[in-house]
């Protein structure tokens, strides 16, 4: 069964987990790494044992992290990748498409869209840390944060992708359809690969069955949407607010004893009558 997870070390465990434990045994640091992202959808659980507990951390949060760094990349270079290309349908009104051109956003929504490529990557981690916990805490955490790192992997390379296709002069419409075509391929690889992944860390690196997962995924998914929806909605208000008190607002003050006048109002601009003008100085 691919249920059991070798990383609690007991013995008595299935054959795919003893298996597993076989091939991680004889694996250094760098060949468990190789064989997490090799062969990440069997091999998960035997790479983990054999990195150890602070490779594990060091790598988990590292690809965890590289997932808002570069979707912050994309966005800066003109395209927001999660709430905007892959998921702007779901998420409607609250998703970006991303700037107009590289580099002419604003801060706000550069603090908004990194506030929402963070929440999306914490809660993702917060409901594998909770499937982990309702199946009997069978994995460390750790290995949970590790798992969740592989499984934003192929955002990240998505992400990089429209980074490094910003920089890109399409001159002619050729190449744009080459394009269209090399994106659409690589969006779909990206989302199936996120699928397959989540499943395989429901499965086997927690331990649930396949049938379990067959359901807890797709019950995942609709609960992290629901949330990212709506920190997404809360998060655009905030930048609509923050550009909207960002903006200059001309301030009248009156410094009559400093002899400076005050900005003159539209009504004072209006053109006025000039009656005759009598000489103040009398002759004698």
């Amino acid at each position: 069964m691919a249920g059991r997870s070798p990383l609690e070390g007991r013995s008595g465990g299935s054959q795919a987990g003893s298996q597993a434990g076989r091939v991680g045994a004889g694996l250094g640091r760098r060949g468990a790494l190789s064989l997490a992202f090799s062969d990440p959808m069997n091999s998960q659980p035997a790479a983990m044992k054999a990195m150890g507990k602070e490779a594990m951390l060091t790598w988990g949060f590292l690809m965890w992290m590289a997932f808002p760094v570069t979707g912050w990349l994309a966005f800066w270079r003109g395209t927001n990748v999660l709430s905007g290309h892959l998921f702007g349908g779901i998420l409607g009104p609250a998703g970006s498409p991303g700037p107009s051109a590289p580099g002419s956003a604003k801060v706000s929504d550069h603090i908004a869209v990194a506030a929402e490529l963070s929440v999306f990557a914490l809660l993702l981690l917060g409901v594998l840390v909770t499937l982990n916990i309702l199946h009997g805490r069978r994995v460390i955490v750790r290995g949970v944060l590790f798992t969740t790192g592989l499984v934003l992997l192929p955002f990240v390379g998505l992400a990089l992708y429209f980074s490094a296709l910003s920089f890109v002069n399409r001159k002619s419409p050729e190449v744009d359809e080459a394009l269209g075509h090399l994106t659409m391929f690589l969006t779909l690889l990206s989302l199936s690969s996120f699928f397959l992944l989540l499943f395989s860390s429901v499965t086997r690196v927690i331990g649930f069955s396949r049938k379990a997962g067959f359901w807890l995924v797709p019950g995942a998914l609709i609960a992290i949407f629901v949330l990212f929806t709506w920190i997404t909605k809360l998060t655009g208000e905030i930048s609509e607010k923050g550009g909207k008190k960002g903006a200059i607002i001309p301030l009248q003050i009156e410094l009559s004893e400093l002899g400076i006048n005050r900005p003159q109002g539209p009504e004072s601009t209006k053109p006025r009558e000039i009656g005759p003008v009598t000489n103040p100085i009398r002759r004698s």
